[in-house]
């Protein structure tokens, strides 16, 4: 009883970890970490310059990712002047739960910090502190995105938020680590010297077994599969009186790349959850292999996020699983009229049934992340 007493007031008190950023004049602590350009950084390599920004982001988080193209006009903003810039992401990937990737289409790991660097155009070096988050704890970093700002002397001067946008993508009102800086430069003490970094908290390793937890739930759901005709299918593609979206996938049980494609829609499915998306499989195997259908479907875990739920019990429906009993031409008709009848065949729907997305084959996952992400961000701006 002591033992497991002991085990869980460890478990509890890494789960609880708070991290307590620098103070005003503390010294930048040191590091040595990889960059996006496979380049090895450490302090010396940003010292020499009369203020230093180290500003913590990630790939995944809406407030960081919205900070992005913000970061990047705060470093050419001082262009030409002494000013040295370094972002780090300190997420470890074995702490994030895949709904929170949500608003992206990358993950936190190093090989995606180079995608999101190249894509949202990156002037400033990009460090990977995730595999032992020793730079977040010695900075205190606490949410993302989260910025220290230095002097000469390397004695922090200002900590807090880049700006007050928050995950508006456009122009702010307050800047204040701008502020700080072109105080620094004119060799004043900033006006505001600490601001609290509102984002995503740091997701620190110690939650594996949380992330575990969670997954082992998402395996244990029931699986539910139903017969369904053309009107039925019809209304759900129809997508009436919903602002919501819908991956629609045509596949078979007896079709090589509807199976090897799968799993990928389902962990979509999954990382999409927490936003008004849901994951529609219709099977064409024959009316008689339900059973057949139904053990694929569990295999791979298609069961309904909790979020999920209150659409269905909306429309009175209990599942999101359909094996299609009757004539393909009536599918079509209902489906998508431009489906040339090969399998697997996906389309992403809008609001009011609106065709975002189509594509007969083999899905890139990538491309149709980039579209429902694009709809998320969408809405986000409404």
């Amino acid at each position: 009883m002591r033992s497991l007493f002991l085990t869980l007031l460890t478990t509890t008190s890494l789960l609880a970890y708070k991290p307590t950023p620098l103070t005003e004049g503390q010294k930048a602590p040191d590091f040595k970490l990889p960059g996006v350009d496979g380049k090895e950084y450490s302090l010396k390599n940003f010292a020499g310059g009369q203020a230093l920004a180290v500003i913590f982001t990630t790939n995944h988080c809406p407030d960081a990712i919205a900070s992005h193209g913000r970061m990047v006009d705060l470093v050419d903003h001082f262009k030409g002047k002494p000013v040295r810039f370094v972002a780090i992401n300190s997420n470890s990937p074995k702490g994030l739960h895949p709904p929170e990737l949500g608003w992206t289409v990358y993950d936190d790991s190093f090989e995606d910090m180079k995608l999101i660097a190249k894509d949202s155009g990156f002037n400033l070096p990009y460090l990977y502190d995730g595999e032992t988050q020793k730079v977040a704890k010695a900075y205190g970093a606490v949410a993302t995105p989260h910025v220290f700002i230095f002097d000469a002397d390397l004695k922090l001067r200002y900590n807090g938020r880049i700006d007050n946008g928050r995950r508006r993508v456009g122009p702010v009102e307050k800047n204040e680590a701008r502020d700080a800086i072109e105080a620094i430069l004119a060799g004043k003490k900033p006006e505001v010297v600490k601001t609290r970094p509102v984002g995503c908290t740091t997701k620190w390793m110690e939650k594996a077994g949380m992330v575990a937890g969670e997954d082992r739930k998402w395996k244990a759901q029931p699986v539910t599969v139903e017969v369904a005709n053309a009107a039925t299918l019809g209304k759900l593609v129809a997508n009436k009186g919903r602002s919501g979206m819908r991956l629609v996938n045509l596949w078979s049980t007896s079709c090589g790349p509807c199976v090897a494609e799968f799993p990928d829609l389902v962990k979509i499915y999954r990382q999409y959850s927490w936003q008004e998306f849901e994951f529609i499989p219709i099977s064409l195997d024959p009316a008689g292999d339900l059973d057949k259908v139904a053990r694929f479907l569990k295999k791979n875990h298609c069961g309904l996020s909790p979020r999920t739920k209150p659409y269905l019990e909306a429309e009175k429906r209990t599942t999101n699983n359909y094996l299609f009993d009757g004539d393909t031409e009536d599918l079509a008709k209902v489906i998508d009229p431009e489906w040339d009848g090969a399998l697997p065949y996906t389309m992403l729907i809008g609001e009011e049934g609106k065709v975002l997305f189509r594509h007969s084959g083999v899905v890139d996952p990538l491309t149709l992340k980039k579209k429902i992400v694009e709809q998320v961000w969408k809405k986000s701006g409404e």
